[in-house]
């Protein structure tokens, strides 16, 4: 494939005019001369005139279709030469470093806020400390590859080489490192069979030379439930990145990911080379300017939407474009509707979670149950079956790896969700009760057994408890499926009675919550609708 960029800082050598660039490009894409024509808005004479100038400018004769195959043919050969002669240029200890091949992938800086403290805390350990192994880390939509390509504009000039590779297509170990030791300008044709001796070569390239190594969306190699092990068959990167900690050589390997693998956390503990930084949200200044930018109005309640979403840049840039299309602008009016998780929003927070053990999703729909935070030992007094003290703390901080919970602000002990992710989780637990109320399978109920949905008294009584906000919220939605209070008692007391002789284990929480259900019920036969006009 040949660079549009090489393509593009050819053309006024040879002569080439924009518009005769336009129909070129689209040309080696493969177009016809009509679609060519519709894309441009011109003729297909036109068309077939701009071409007919490339031609002469490039000296290729002839008639028909086999003038553009020349073409391709000439300009293939142009741009391996032209690849050639910036690798032999690269010489070592020379420090002019060039963006080297996969920069198809990295995001054009157009605007950027803010960061300052991260950019120099970056730079401080890639440059000035020599860090061997870095890793950027936050929630999806933070800005990891944003601040990582305003880093290396910044930096490039100490390296001689720069490699961004995303790890996003999850290319096989092996794979990874033969295109990885291809970049090299020195790198010897018969590169080994094994793994091992791959890795070995990579270091031996990365100590000859000063090398910045980017690995983006590392957590696609990463296995789903407590963060920073791998998926089967991707264990050999932990190797590559074990030993690209440990070994001596003068290159930077920076990787980008949702988690921190698991070999980057020993290494920070034994002392060598290696730094993290868990990337937070922007400040209200820098948050701010992205509101500007999508044209908002000012508002006071800025302020507000930024703490709610946490400093999130893309978030915000997808709730600023949603409240200017239907709010006309007003942030004021967008937090009067009472919802934060909308689209996008909501479909990269369900990608995180689906990559939560069962146990962290436990613990996420028990801080959506509670709405306030909830102390360790409170939280695990919540667990129907028992969990151990090491697994629940090893959860925890599997949860706190991924940005995914946070500590109160009046608990110094206590564990919460943000607001975006409390609504989500919310969302999604309430839809599953009810879902799971609708069906009346018992191998079908996980939420029911597993949480309890109200504070457990202590006397053994359900009357006159306060009723959470969750539970008014599945009322809601019952109501909404069947739109009959008699029907929604019939279904629960179904439930009741499959519970007949079962275990307490087959139990759980089940009979608690249907029992609590139906008392809420009985109590009230008035819909939610109504007891709010009230």
């Amino acid at each position: 494939m040949i660079s549009q960029d090489f393509l593009k800082a050819i053309a006024p050598d040879r002569g080439i005019s924009d518009s005769e660039l336009e129909a070129l490009l689209l040309a080696i894409e493969g177009h016809s001369t009509s679609d060519i024509a519709k894309q441009l808005g011109i003729r297909e004479e036109a068309v077939r005139k701009r071409l007919g100038e490339v031609y002469k400018k490039f000296h290729i004769t002839g008639f028909g279709p086999g003038k553009l195959a020349k073409l391709q043919q000439l300009l293939v050969s142009l741009y391996q030469e032209h690849q050639m002669r910036s690798r032999e240029q690269r010489e070592p200890g020379e420090k002019n470093a060039r963006s080297y091949q996969d920069w198809e992938e990295v995001p054009t800086v157009s605007a950027f806020y803010g960061r300052t403290q991260e950019l120099a805390a970056l730079e401080q350990w890639i440059v000035k400390d020599r860090c061997r192994l870095v890793a950027l880390l936050g929630i999806g939509g933070i800005g990891k590859t944003t601040l990582t390509a305003k880093l290396v504009k910044q930096i490039q000039g100490e390296f001689q080489f720069i490699i961004w590779r995303s790890l996003r297509r999850t290319p096989p170990i092996n794979e990874f490192l033969d295109d990885l030791l291809l970049c090299f300008p020195h790198q010897k044709t018969d590169i080994p069979s094994n793994t091992d001796s791959k890795i070995s070569r990579a270091i031996e390239q990365l100590r000859s030379s000063r090398c910045l190594l980017i690995l983006d969306d590392v957590e696609a190699i990463l296995n789903k439930g407590i963060a920073g092990h791998y998926r089967e068959g991707y264990e050999s990167y932990g190797e590559l990145i074990r030993r690209l900690g440990e070994k001596p050589h003068q290159s930077c390997i920076l990787i980008l990911s949702l988690e921190k693998p698991k070999e980057v956390a020993l290494l920070e503990r034994e002392n060598l080379p290696a730094r993290s930084l868990q990337l937070s949200g922007l400040k209200a200044p820098e948050a701010r300017e992205i509101l500007k930018s999508k044209g908002l109005p000012e508002d006071s309640e800025w302020d507000t939407l930024i703490k709610l979403y946490r400093g999130n840049p893309l978030a915000l840039k997808i709730i600023a474009t949603t409240i200017q299309e239907f709010f006309a602008g007003s942030v004021t009016e967008f937090l009067q509707y009472n919802t934060l998780v909308i689209g996008d929003i909501s479909d990269f927070l369900e990608q995180q979670f689906d990559r939560l053990s069962e146990l962290e999703k436990d613990i996420m729909y028990c801080l959506a149950i509670a709405q306030e935070p909830i102390s360790l030992p409170k939280l695990r007094e919540q667990f129907f079956l028992p969990v151990s003290p090491s697994g629940l703390l090893e959860a925890l901080e599997s949860l706190r790896q991924r940005s995914l919970i946070e500590k109160g602000q009046d608990s110094a002990t206590g564990f919460t969700l943000q607001p975006v992710i409390m609504e989500f989780v919310t969302n999604r637990l309430v839809e599953q009760v009810c879902e799971e109320i609708a069906t009346q399978k018992l191998d079908k109920i996980q939420l029911l057994r597993n949480q309890i949905l109200f504070e457990i008294p202590a006397q053994n009584t359900l009357k006159n408890l306060e009723t959470r906000p969750i539970v008014t919220r599945i009322k809601n939605r019952l109501f909404t499926m069947f739109r009959n209070e008699k029907l929604i008692e019939a279904k629960l007391s179904e439930i009741q009675s499959l519970l007949q002789d079962k275990s307490p284990l087959e139990i759980g929480y089940v009979d608690n919550n249907v029992r609590y259900l139906l008392e809420q019920f009985k109590s009230k036969l008035t819909s939610p609708l109504k007891e709010e006009q009230l």
